[in-house]
């Protein structure tokens, strides 16, 4: 299954706001207001949505100033989040894509709240 969010224009350069989004740390920040976030290092952090399980995520790779990919760190799962940037007129660009291998029941019964959480997660990127 595979999900993307709105596109998030950010007035920062695509350095500056890459860079950010290259520590763990930052996501606290990003996540909606009823999420609970637990930093782990600067590379893992995971956090908690209602009566969700905590889902644990890792920086996995990155691409300079073009891609940052968080994967799942546990779990039963698979998935990625793809931060993809590119500049725009002293703006930055930002898409985030949820790539996850889900059976069909879990897609119908994820599709809706995972979308919601992608908007929150580029509404807040306009903060950075």
């Amino acid at each position: 299954m595979t999900l993307e969010s709105s596109i998030a224009l950010v007035n920062k350069p695509i350095e500056d706001v890459f860079n950010q989004l290259s520590k763990a740390s930052t996501y606290e920040r990003l996540m909606p207001e009823e999420a609970s976030f637990r930093l782990t290092d600067e590379a893992h952090f995971s956090f908690k949505l209602g009566g969700m399980p905590a889902i644990s995520l890792k920086l996995a790779r990155k691409t300079p100033v073009s891609q940052i990919v968080l994967a799942a760190d546990s779990g039963n799962i698979p998935f990625e989040l793809f931060a993809n940037f590119a500049q725009d007129s002293g703006q930055t660009q930002v898409q985030l894509v949820f790539e996850g291998a889900l059976n069909p029941m879990m897609q119908m019964m994820v599709k809706k709240p995972l979308t919601q959480f992608l908007e929150a997660l580029i509404g807040n990127l306009k903060q950075l």
